[in-house]
């Protein structure tokens, strides 16, 4: 049989059903939306269901070493302290990376990286041009946002 390469919406699905799985792991109910849901993918709540948060996962797939690509949305900010992003760097055999931010945290950072970016030049001197997507690089992660890596002290927190 060849080799087929995962689909974009498989690894999307992929990164939807670890983030749960993670969640469940920490004794938080976390339940999948219906598909296409253009806000979130992940519905979080306390055992009691008295607390609940919503959750968008962005998934980096296993050939893509570098970090994430995002819509331009992604720059509007919902000013919903309930909103997360979970970004999950998928591994092949190890256990994956899970990076949480509050959603206007992570459009904020976003933004401030697509701004250095277009204040740069190209190489032969000419100004960069507006593109129709967003990105978050690994290497753009501040050491702060490293040391949480796979912490998920934001959303445990909201759910007490």
């Amino acid at each position: 049989m060849a080799d087929v390469k995962t689909s974009n919406n498989m690894k999307g699905m992929a990164g939807e059903y670890f983030v749960c799985a993670e969640l469940c792991k920490q004794n938080i109910l976390a339940l999948l939306t219906p598909k296409n849901n253009p806000l979130f993918d992940v519905v979080a709540s306390n055992p009691t269901g008295g607390k609940a948060v919503s959750i968008q996962v962005k998934t980096m797939g296993l050939e893509n070493k570098i970090g994430w690509k995002l819509g331009k949305d992604i720059l509007n900010k919902k000013s919903n302290p309930r909103l997360y992003v979970v970004l999950v760097n998928l591994k092949e055999n190890e256990p994956n990376d899970y990076y949480v931010f509050k959603y206007d945290t992570l459009s904020d950072r976003i933004n401030a990286v697509y701004s250095a970016y277009l204040s740069k030049t190209k190489r032969d001197g000419s100004q960069r041009k507006e593109v129709d997507f967003r990105w978050i690089d690994l290497k753009d992660l501040t050491t702060n946002e490293r040391k949480q890596k796979n912490s998920w002290n934001l959303i445990i927190k909201a759910l007490k």
